[in-house]
């Protein structure tokens, strides 16, 4: 009576209840366990709940049973199947109802209300190990001393390989519901007939306690008992002897007990049909334990970021520069009391209750997130996420050197071509000058062959012998047509152009002079057919047109023979086509001519040599004029841009 009213004083200062006027979404609660965060994970008829001492999160709806933690996933054995949650997904396996997940090495086994299974590779595939046994509850599944235990509704089995079994015992074929290892020894829990204390393949030792036993679980050095008609008892281990026993009558609002659980603070947590009671003892409330801190969440640009990214270093693009980083230190029994504390640069922050960090735009560059929490004086120790944020394109290395080297080309390609350009100019300036001085020099050529000494000569002796014959008449009409050519002559030699008005006129006064004075007969005709454009409006270069005709005259006639020479001036098509035709040898035969007579025509080829520097070289032609397969003349042609003075 002591003891129980010595608890029941104890028990009235240190229980707590939650339920669901807590947040919980059902008051049956069947298991507890807790991730290595320190997240309570609550089983009960309704769903998988997660709580951090304040706040409840409904993680699934089913109906859950029982819980595994592994590292950082979750395995929840429902009513209907298997529901797993790790960092990076979540996923439901259909099958029967799970009481109890086991690991064994990397092997998931669970027992179901129909046998045992194995989950692999999302697959649940039913284990096949004797008729009884495959078709039994299976309540608990423990690997003891290198062999399998077995917890069912038909017994308690040793199995020595649950894949391959070889060896199958039954130890008891009490209704097993929960197995607990003990030193060398295991401990079997019956539903009606107490505690079995079991060695090997045999039961050392009965122990009576409670019936309907729900679960047994160690509890620092005590063996606790749960029943879901009788609340718990306590036994002191190793010697088993009875402790206390916590019921609706000194602590509790029921008798109906699924489970208890300590937490990493050695709160105590009883799993009942009225929600939860934490319990806790004179030793915590001594002592304290060093923190610990976990990233819980990781956002960029708002959108939830797969958080085994926390665990390495992570590269974000220019663009994913809004970053929010979550994390998260568990005190179930006062979780007002964790502070934090972080730094991204250079000094921490000032400790505060805030879990979740925001940084908005931040520059490119490389970072390390660090942050630490505290709990009265006790400090976790620091953890760190590093990351970096790419710099846009136009600020990255490569692309920089891409546009040095682009602008160093661009340089080098526009200096070569200036210096090209300047190069080009100046050449053809020189060139420009060098055409200058070499038509100069042409039109001097030209003037003296047009003022060609025995040309001169010979009209001299002309006007001499019709002196002497007293013809004063034609005497005259020779000397003033010798002395209006040789004033056009003169007065052109000062200009780049004259009109063709000026041009026929000089030709007309040259040809009449050569019929004078010429031993040779011929006639001549000048036409035009300028579209009604006046030929003193018309300008083409000075000296063109008469070396040609002297040509005709020198070479292409015979003397028994009356020459003809046609000068023709057409405008077509914004050119001056000029034609000189005569009905002489032909261009074979004066060849032939000319260099038995060793005779140059340097008047002619200075001619020629004009147009080619004018760029009228493709426009002209010497062709000879056959009829009849005989050479009947020759006819020279040339056409200028048409150039008027208006």
């Amino acid at each position: 009576m002591l003891i129980l009213s010595a608890f029941t004083n104890y028990a009235q200062q240190n229980i707590r209840n939650i339920s669901m006027d807590d947040g919980l979404p059902s008051n049956t609660i069947f298991d507890i366990q807790q991730n290595k965060i320190g997240y309570l994970l609550i089983a009960t008829n309704k769903g998988l709940v997660q709580f951090d001492g304040d706040d409840f999160t409904q993680i699934n709806k089913l109906n859950t049973h029982t819980i595994f933690v592994k590292d950082d996933a979750i395995y929840a054995g429902s009513e209907n199947g298997l529901f797993i949650k790790n960092k990076s997904k979540e996923q439901f396996i259909q099958g029967k109802k799970i009481l109890k997940i086991f690991l064994k090495d990397d092997d998931l086994f669970l027992g179901t209300q129909e046998g045992v299974y194995h989950f692999k590779n999302t697959i649940l595939e039913p284990v096949k190990i004797n008729s009884i046994i495959d078709f039994s509850i299976i309540n608990d599944i423990i690997f003891h001393q290198n062999t399998f235990y077995i917890a069912s509704n038909k017994g308690l089995w040793q199995i020595d390989d649950l894949q391959k079994p070889k060896n199958i015992f039954r130890i008891s074929t009490d209704h097993i519901v929960s197995l607990l290892a003990f030193q060398d020894k295991m401990v079997a829990a019956t539903s009606q007939n107490g505690l079995l204390l079991v060695n090997d393949t045999s039961i050392e030792k009965e122990i009576p306690t409670l019936e309907n036993i729900s679960s047994i679980k160690k509890l620092k050095n005590e063996l606790w008992v749960t029943s879901k008609t009788n609340g718990l008892e306590i036994f002191v281990l190793p010697s088993f002897s009875f402790k206390q026993k916590i019921n609706k009558y000194n602590a509790l609002a029921t008798n109906t007990i699924y489970s208890v659980f300590n937490d990493c603070q050695k709160s105590t947590f009883i799993a009942s049909d009225k929600g939860i009671y934490t319990l806790k003892n004179d030793a915590e409330n001594q002592s304290f334990f060093k923190p610990t801190i976990y990233f819980e969440n990781l956002q960029v640009n708002h959108q939830n970021v797969d958080s085994l990214f926390l665990d390495k270093k992570v590269n974000f693009s220019n663009s994913e520069n809004n970053i929010s980083i979550t994390f998260k230190t568990v005190h179930l029994s006062n979780p007002k009391k964790v502070l934090y504390r972080y730094k991204l640069t250079n000094n921490f922050s000032p400790w505060s209750r805030n879990n979740t960090i925001q940084f908005p735009n931040l520059n490119a560059g490389k970072y390390s997130f660090e942050v630490q929490s505290k709990i009265d004086n006790y400090e976790s120790d620091i953890i760190s996420f590093s990351f970096k944020i790419d710099a846009p394109f136009y600020k990255q290395v490569w692309f920089i050197f891409a546009v040095v080297i682009s602008f160093l080309l661009i340089g080098y390609f526009y200096l070569d071509f200036y210096i090209k350009n300047i190069n080009k100019k100046h050449k053809e300036r020189l060139d420009s000058l060098k055409l200058k001085n070499r038509l100069l020099s042409l039109e001097q050529k030209s003037l003296q062959l047009q003022m060609n000494p025995h040309f001169i000569f010979n009209v001299l002796n002309g006007i001499k012998a019709l002196g002497n014959t007293n013809k004063i008449d034609e005497l005259n009409a020779t000397i003033s047509k010798f002395s209006i050519l040789l004033r056009g002559i003169l007065n052109n030699s000062r200009t780049e152009e004259i009109t063709l008005q000026e041009e026929i006129t000089l030709l007309k006064n040259y040809i009449e002079l050569e019929q004078r004075m010429s031993s040779k007969t011929f006639t001549y005709t000048i036409t035009s057919n300028l579209n009604n454009i006046d030929p003193d409006e018309i300008l083409i270069p000075t000296m063109l047109l008469q070396p040609f005709v002297e040509n005709c005259v020198q070479h292409a006639f015979q003397k028994n023979n009356l020459g003809t020479i046609q000068i023709n001036f057409k405008v077509e098509h914004g050119f001056l086509l000029c034609s000189i035709i005569d009905n002489g040898i032909g261009i074979h035969q004066s060849k032939k001519r000319k260099s038995t007579t060793k005779h140059k025509s340097v008047a002619l080829s200075v001619a020629k040599e004009r147009l080619h520097i004018l760029s009228y070289k493709s426009n002209f032609k010497i062709d000879e004029i056959i009829e009849d397969t005989k050479i009947k003349g020759t006819k020279v042609s040339f056409r200028i841009p048409l150039k008027t003075d208006y």
